[in-house]
C-alpha cells in the first residue's frame, strides 16, 4: 500500500491535546471526548435521575453542549473554520401532508421526506422519499445553486481576525467538510447515485468537480499566513458489508476531490485529516490514506471493524478515534471493564482516543454510562 507522501510535519505550538495525541507529540494525557447521544437517551437518564437542567431547545439534540458541561468533557483548544459550500438559494421548506404521527415534507436540499412530529418521543433517520437529481437535467437546474461566484460565500475580514486570534493562542484550526460521496448522496439518494455511477458517469464527474471547486474556494480566500491543521470529512458510506463504492470506483471518481483539496491543506501545513464513515470501510482505508486523510472514526465495533488488524495491516500512520464497543454498556460493569482492558494496548501505541464508537443509544442505563465514564478517565490518566 502506498501511503500519502507529502505528510506534513506537524506544528509544535498547538497545545490542544487531541492535535498532539493525533500527530504524536508529547501530550500530559489524550483528549476526553465523546460523540453523541439519542434524544431517548437523555429522556431514559433523566428518569433515572441525571440532575441537569437540559435546556429545553436541546432536549431532542445530538450534540447539546450542556452533556459536555455535565460530564466534565475537554473544551478542545481548536478553533473551527466553517466553510461555505452550502446550496443557494437553499429550496422553500414546504409541508407536504401532516399525520398523526409524522409529516412528509420537502426540505430545504429539495427531498421529500416523512419525519416523526416533534411532539413523538422518537428520533430516527427520515424515510427518504424522493430527491431533487436524477438525470442531467435535474443537475443542471441544482448546479446553478452551487456557484463558486456567489457572493455569498465571500468570508468576512472579522473572521479571518478570529483566526490569526485562534493561531496566536496556539488552538488547533480546522475545517470540516462533506465528502463528495455524502454530497451527491444528499442529492441524489444511494439508489440513484449507486445506477448513476453507470449511467451517467460524466454527470457524476461535473458533480464532485463543482463540490471540489467549492471547497477550494474556501482555502483561496483565506491568506497565507493562516494554517489549517485538520480536515474533518463526513462520509457515512459503509455499512457492515463493507463500503457503497470499491477501491477501483473511489479512485476514479471520489479520489480526485480528495487529493485536490488535501493538497491545497498541505500547503498550510495539514498534518491530520479525519474522515467520519460508519460501518466497515475497511477497503476504501488506503484510499484515504494515500490522500493524508488518516484518522478513521468511529470504528464500528458491531460492524465488524477489528482495531487491531487495522493497526497490523495500516501501521502507526493510521489514527483512530472511537472504537469502544457500545453494545458493552448494555451488559454491566465487567462487561465496561473487559472492553476498556482491551483497548489499553492502543493507548500504549498512541495515534488513539477513545470513545463510543456512535451515538449512546437507549438501552444504556445513566449508571453504566457513568461507571464507563469513570472508568475510561482511569484508562486515559484524567484525575
Amino acid at each position: 500500500m502506498t501511503l500519502d507522501s507529502n505528510v506534513q510535519p506537524p506544528r509544535k505550538e498547538v497545545s490542544c491535546r487531541y492535535y498532539r495525541t493525533f500527530t504524536y507529540q508529547d501530550t500530559d494525557r489524550v483528549a476526553d471526548i465523546e460523540f453523541g447521544y439519542w434524544p431517548q437517551t437523555v429522556r431514559r437518564w433523566l428518569a433515572e435521575g441525571m440532575d441537569y437542567d437540559v435546556p429545553d431547545d436541546q432536549i431532542n439534540g445530538m450534540f447539546g453542549e450542556w452533556m459536555d458541561d455535565h460530564f466534565g468533557f475537554d473544551q478542545l483548544h481548536s478553533h473551527c473554520i466553517y466553510a461555505r459550500t452550502h446550496m443557494n438559494p437553499a429550496f422553500e421548506h414546504e409541508v407536504i401532508e401532516q399525520k398523526e404521527h409524522s409529516v412528509i415534507i420537502r426540505n430545504a436540499n429539495g427531498v421529500l421526506a416523512e419525519q416523526f412530529n416533534a411532539s413523538q418521543d422518537e428520533s430516527s433517520i427520515p424515510h427518504f422519499m424522493d430527491f431533487p437529481v436524477k438525470t442531467p437535467d435535474d443537475w443542471a437546474e441544482m448546479k446553478a445553486r452551487h456557484r463558486v461566484d456567489d457572493p455569498a460565500r465571500t468570508r468576512p475580514g472579522e473572521e479571518i481576525d478570529a483566526i490569526r486570534t485562534a493561531v496566536a493562542e496556539n488552538r488547533m484550526i480546522y475545517m470540516p467538510l462533506m465528502g463528495p460521496y455524502a454530497k451527491l448522496r444528499d442529492m441524489m439518494g444511494f439508489m440513484n447515485l449507486s445506477c448513476a455511477f453507470y449511467e451517467y458517469p460524466d454527470m457524476i464527474r461535473d458533480m464532485i468537480d463543482t463540490w471540489t471547486q467549492l471547497q477550494l474556494n474556501e482555502f483561496d480566500q483565506l491568506p497565507d499566513d493562516i494554517p489549517i491543521d485538520q480536515i474533518m470529512w463526513w462520509e457515512d458510506m459503509a455499512g457492515r458489508n463493507g463500503p457503497f463504492v470499491g477501491p477501483d470506483m473511489f479512485r476514479e471518481f471520489l479520489q480526485p476531490c480528495y487529493h485536490a483539496v488535501m493538497t491545497e491543506a498541505k500547503k498550510r501545513g495539514c498534518a491530520i485529516g479525519l474522515v467520519d464513515c460508519d460501518g466497515d470501510p475497511h477497503d476504501i482505508v488506503a484510499n484515504w490514506m494515500q490522500e493524508g486523510v488518516n484518522i478513521m472514526f468511529p470504528l464500528e465495533v458491531a460492524a465488524g471493524v477489528d482495531m487491531g488488524d487495522w493497526r497490523k495491516e495500516f501501521g502507526m500512520e493510521l489514527r483512530i478515534r472511537g472504537g469502544v464497543d457500545k453494545r458493552a454498556l448494555t451488559l454491566g460493569r465487567d462487561a465496561i471493564d473487559a472492553e476498556l482492558e482491551r483497548l489499553k494496548p492502543f493507548m500504549d501505541q498512541g495515534g488513539f482516543i477513545p470513545h463510543l464508537d456512535h451515538l449512546v443509544p437507549p438501552d444504556i442505563s445513566y449508571d453504566n454510562y457513568c461507571y464507563y465514564r469513570q472508568q475510561k478517565c482511569k484508562l486515559i490518566g484524567k484525575t
